[in-house]
C-alpha cells in the first residue's frame, strides 16, 4: 500500500550509486534543521530560511546510505542520515535527511 502511495503522489527522485542510477519515486520537503543527528528546528529572522536542507521520504529499496547522491528535478543532494519507518514489525519506507550540493554543512554548528 505504501508502493502504491510513493507511485502515485511521489516526485521522480533518481538515487545514484556510484555509476548505478536507480529512478524512484518519493516525497522531498525543504526543511529548516540545525542538527543532522537530533531534528532541531533552526529559527532565523523573519522570512529567512536556512538554505539547502531537505526532507526525502523514499521507498526502502535499492537500500539508501549515508553519503549516496539523489538528483531530483535540477539539484544534487547527499545523503546525510537515512531512517526506516516502521509498523509493529514491519520496514514500510525510510525517510533521509539531504544537504543541496555547493550548500556548505551547517548541520551540527
Amino acid at each position: 500500500m505504501v508502493e502504491e502511495v510513493f507511485q502515485r503522489y511521489g516526485v521522480s527522485v533518481d538515487l545514484w550509486k556510484g555509476s548505478d542510477c536507480y529512478p524512484l519515486r518519493g516525497f522531498v520537503q525543504h526543511t529548516a534543521t540545525s542538527a543532522r543527528r537530533y531534528v532541531l528546528p533552526e529559527y532565523t529572522s523573519l522570512g529567512k530560511l536556512p538554505r539547502g536542507h531537505y526532507l526525502m521520504l523514499l521507498p526502502l529499496q535499492p537500500g539508501i546510505v549515508p553519503d549516496d547522491t539523489l538528483h531530483y528535478g535540477s539539484k544534487w543532494f547527499l545523503v546525510r542520515r537515512v531512517e526506516k519507518v516502521w509498523f509493529g514489525d514491519e520496514e514500510l519506507y525510510c525517510w533521509c535527511l539531504c544537504e543541496e550540493e555547493g550548500e556548505a554543512d551547517r548541520w551540527g554548528e
